[in-house]
């Protein structure tokens, strides 16, 4: 019986949520915990639904329709459209995408693994997947593209737990300056002070 591991190797690593699940792991859960098809992944093409009916015991009809071999894409940003609002360097799952906010972003091609997930976030339209050139250095390699996810995933994490940390304090902080005004508040009428400010 082959493993989640085993399967997810197979997989291209594009993460890009085309067979229902959030990422190539999941759909390697699926695979082998819900008997999930093997034939939802298109980035993988042919090649990966072969390997994939290989490692499960799945004999392949010879009438099926064969998936296209797929093409190396890219995402390109309209620099001179790009309002610089980050959201696809959230959704980007290699982190190709590179910028700040209110700053133009533009995409490390040989990182990108093309699959899309940029686009439909982007408020004004400014991003396109093309085909990468023929050059060896834009390719990426499967493990590479699983291992900048990875990375990914890292730095989300850590920016989640640093705003948690940053509203937490804030909000503590907030919270004691709030009451200690309602204290004096009431201090004062009880004093008969009304020029406290205080109306609750």
């Amino acid at each position: 019986m082959a493993s989640t591991e085993e399967i997810n190797e197979l997989l291209p690593q594009t993460q890009c949520k085309m067979c229902g699940y959030p990422n190539c792991l999941g759909y390697a859960r699926g695979i082998i915990d819900d008997n999930a098809s093997i034939d939802l992944c298109p980035p993988g093409g042919e090649s990966t639904r072969v390997r994939l009916a290989a490692i499960m015991g799945v004999a392949l009809s010879s009438e099926r329709v064969l998936l296209p071999e797929p093409k190396k894409l890219f995402a390109l940003i309209d620099e001179e459209s790009c309002i610089g609002c980050t959201k696809c360097l959230v959704e980007c799952p290699t982190d190709a995408i590179i910028g700040a906010k209110s700053r133009v972003h533009t995409t490390v091609e040989k990182w990108c693994t093309g699959c899309g997930l940029c686009v439909p976030v982007c408020p004004v339209d400014c991003i396109e997947i093309k085909d990468k050139s023929d050059s060896a250095s834009n390719s990426l390699s499967s493990r590479t593209a699983r291992q900048r996810y990875e990375l990914h995933l890292q730095r989300l994490e850590k920016k989640h737990e640093d705003t948690f940390e940053q509203t937490y304090v804030t909000f503590d902080q907030g919270s004691k300056e709030e009451m200690r005004t309602i204290i004096e508040a009431v201090v004062a009428r009880k004093n008969g002070n009304e020029d406290s400010g205080y109306k609750g």
